[in-house]
C-alpha cells in the first residue's frame, strides 16, 4: 500500500481525467442502448476506447515514478484507435458505409495497432519515445520526448479525424428536418478532436489540458446529449446521393446547353445506353440510338413538360421535365424524370378492354332482361299484356286512385260459342279470331288504358278515371264493333259474339280481387241472359242487349 501511495499522487489533473472517464462511461452506456442503429456499434467502440484512454491518463497524470508514467502511457495508446472508430461512425451515420463492415476497412486499423505495439515495445527500439523529462516540483507531470512513430501516428490520427469531420460537415449541409439538428451537433463535435490533437502535438509540454482524450471526451458528451435529447441514431440518415443511385426512376440533369451534368444508373438503363456518359456529354449524342425521336420529339418534351416515348427496345417511357433555376452553360437548367410505364399502359389497355367487354355484356344482359321481362308480361299469341302484367299495373293504378280520389273501371269479356269455333273451323281459326280481337281492341282504347288477354278467350281492359256509366257506354260500343269484326270470320255457320261485364273501383270493390271478381260475375250474368250483351256488376239495371 505504501508503494502504491508513493507511485501515485492525487492532483488537479487526476480530477479532470476522472470526470472525463465518467463522462465517457455514460456515453458508452448510452451508445450500447442504440448499438443496433446505424453507426451504433462504432459509436459504442469509440466511447469504450475514449474511456480506456481517459482512465489511462488519470493514472499517468497521477503517477510519481517513471515506470508508473510509462505503463499508464502505454495503455493510453488504446486511444489511437479513436480517430479510426470515429471515421467509421461518420461513414455509417452519413450512410456512406451501408450494411456490415467489410475487410476493406480493416487497413484503417494498421497504424493504430502498430502504435500500440510500439508503445509496449518502446524499450527495445525507442521509436515512439526517445526519452523522458521530469518537471521540477511537479512529480505527476512527465514530458515525453517523441520519436518518428509518434509523429506518424499523430499525423495519421489528425488526417483521419479531419476526414471524419469533412464527412459529417457535408452530411450536416445536406441534411433536412430533425437530421439537420443532429448532423450539426455531430459535425460540431467532430471539430474538437483533431483541433485539440493539432494543438497538443504542436506544444505538448505546456498544454496538458488539451490532451486529445479530453477533446474526444467532449465529443462523446455531445453525442451522448444528442442520443438523449435528439434521439440520435433512432432514425437512419440516408444520403441523397444514395437515394438517387438506388431509385428505380431515371434522373437526368442537363445544363442550358443540353449537356449532361448528372445521370443515375436507372436513367442509363432506361435510355438503353451502353455505359454512363461523361459529364458534359451532349444529350443528343447520348440518345443517338433513338432514330424516331428526332428534333420534333425533343422539342415536344421541352414544350409539353411531360411526354411518353417509345425507346429503341420498345419500352414506353414517361419523361417529365422540371425547369431549374440555373442559367448559362454548366449550370443545372433542366431536370428530367424517366419512368418505364410499359406495364402500366398495358394494364390500362387491358382494363379498358375488359371495361368495354363488360359494357357490351351489360348491354346484352339488359337486352336479355328486357326480353325476359317482355316475355313474362306479354301474351305470345296476341302480343297483348298478360294476367301478370294486369296484376302489377292494376295494383299501381288503384293506389294512385286512392291518393287522388278518382274511379277505375274494369271491363272483362269473352267470346260466345268460342268452343264451337274451334270445333268447327279448328284451333288455327280460333287463334286468328283471338288475334283479330286483340288488334281491334287496341284501336278502340286509349294509350293509357291497360289491355290484357286474361286467359283463353277472356280479355280485360282497365279504364283509369272512368266511372261505371261511361265504362258501360264504352263497353257497349266495343261489343258492337267486335261483333262486326267477328262476323267476317268463318263461313257463317257459327256466329261469334262477346259477353261483357263491368266493375268499378270503389263502387264495386276496393281490391284487385274484388274488382276482377265483380267483372267476372257480370260476364257470367251476360252469358246467362243469352250472351252478346253488357252487364254492370251488382245488378241488371246496366244491361244492354244487342
Amino acid at each position: 500500500m505504501r508503494g502504491i501511495a508513493v507511485a501515485f499522487q492525487f492532483s488537479g489533473y487526476t480530477l479532470i481525467y476522472l470526470v472525463a472517464t465518467c463522462v465517457s462511461v455514460v456515453a458508452a452506456l448510452l451508445a450500447f442502448r442504440v448499438r443496433r442503429s446505424p453507426g451504433g456499434w462504432w459509436l459504442f467502440f469509440l466511447t469504450i476506447a475514449i474511456t480506456v484512454w481517459s482512465l489511462a491518463n488519470t493514472f499517468d497524470y497521477s503517477a510519481t515514478t517513471l515506470s508508473a508514467h510509462v505503463t499508464a502511457a502505454q495503455f493510453a495508446y488504446f486511444g489511437s484507435f479513436t480517430p479510426v472508430l470515429f471515421l467509421l461512425f461518420a461513414f455509417r451515420y452519413s450512410g456512406r458505409l451501408r450494411g456490415p463492415a467489410r475487410w476493406s476497412v480493416a487497413w484503417l486499423f494498421v497504424v493504430p495497432l502498430a502504435s500500440l505495439v510500439a508503445a509496449f515495445t518502446n524499450a527495445s527500439h525507442h521509436l515512439l519515445w526517445t526519452g523522458f523529462l521530469p518537471v521540477a516540483g511537479r512529480p505527476t507531470i512527465l514530458l515525453y520526448q517523441h520519436g518518428p512513430v509518434y509523429w506518424i501516428v499523430s499525423l495519421y490520427s489528425l488526417g483521419v479525424a479531419l476526414l471524419a469531420t469533412m464527412v459529417l460537415v457535408d452530411t450536416a449541409v445536406r441534411a433536412r428536418g430533425i437530421h439537420r439538428s443532429q448532423s450539426i451537433l455531430v459535425a460540431a463535435a467532430s471539430v474538437l478532436p483533431w483541433l485539440g490533437g493539432a494543438i497538443y502535438s504542436a506544444a505538448p509540454p505546456s498544454l496538458v489540458a488539451l490532451d486529445p482524450s479530453l477533446t474526444f471526451t467532449v465529443t462523446a458528451a455531445i453525442l451522448s446529449w444528442s442520443m438523449w435529447r435528439l434521439k440520435l441514431l433512432d432514425l437512419e440518415l440516408v444520403p441523397r446521393e444514395v437515394i438517387v443511385e438506388e431509385m428505380a426512376d431515371g434522373l437526368l440533369v442537363l445544363d442550358c446547353a443540353a449537356r449532361i451534368l448528372e445521370i443515375n444508373p436507372a436513367a442509363v438503363r432506361l435510355l438503353g445506353l451502353s455505359g454512363t456518359p461523361e459529364p458534359g456529354t451532349l444529350a443528343r449524342d447520348a440518345i443517338a440510338g433513338w432514330p424516331k425521336l428526332g428534333e420534333p420529339g425533343a422539342k415536344s418534351i421541352y414544350e409539353q413538360l411531360a411526354s411518353t416515348l417509345v425507346s429503341p427496345t420498345g419500352a414506353l417511357l414517361s419523361i417529365e421535365r422540371s425547369p431549374l433555376e440555373g442559367s448559362g452553360e454548366g449550370k443545372a437548367c433542366d431536370l428530367f424524370m424517366l419512368r418505364d410505364v410499359t406495364a402500366q399502359v398495358e394494364a390500362e389497355r387491358a382494363f379498358e378492354g375488359a371495361y368495354q367487354d363488360l359494357q357490351a355484356r351489360m348491354v346484352e344482359i339488359e337486352g336479355l332482361h328486357a326480353e325476359l321481362q317482355e316475355q313474362a308480361t306479354s301474351d305470345p299469341l296476341t302480343g297483348m299484356h298478360n294476367r301478370r302484367y294486369l296484376a302489377e299495373e292494376l295494383g299501381s293504378e288503384l293506389l294512385r286512385a286512392v291518393r287522388e280520389g278518382y274511379p277505375v273501371s274494369v271491363v272483362m269479356f269473352d267470346v260466345d260459342f268460342f268452343k264451337d269455333v274451334n270445333d268447327t273451323f279448328g284451333h288455327a281459326a280460333g287463334d286468328e279470331m283471338l288475334k283479330a280481337i286483340a288488334a281491334e281492341l287496341l284501336t278502340m282504347t286509349r294509350s293509357y288504358d291497360i289491355t290484357c288477354r286474361y286467359g283463353g278467350d277472356e280479355f280485360v281492359v282497365v279504364l283509369p278515371r272512368v266511372g261505371s256509366q261511361n265504362a258501360l257506354a264504352r263497353a257497349e260500343s266495343w261489343r258492337v264493333q267486335l261483333a262486326e269484326c267477328l262476323a267476317g270470320i268463318g263461313d257463317g255457320r257459327v256466329k261469334a259474339t262477346v259477353s261483357m261485364g263491368v266493375a268499378t273501383f270503389p263502387e264495386h270493390g276496393e281490391t284487385i280481387g274484388e274488382i276482377i271478381a265483380g267483372a267476372d260475375r257480370a260476364v257470367y250474368a251476360s252469358k246467362s241472359a243469352g250472351g252478346d250483351r253488357v252487364r254492370v256488376a251488382g245488378g241488371v239495371e246496366g244491361e244492354q242487349e244487342g
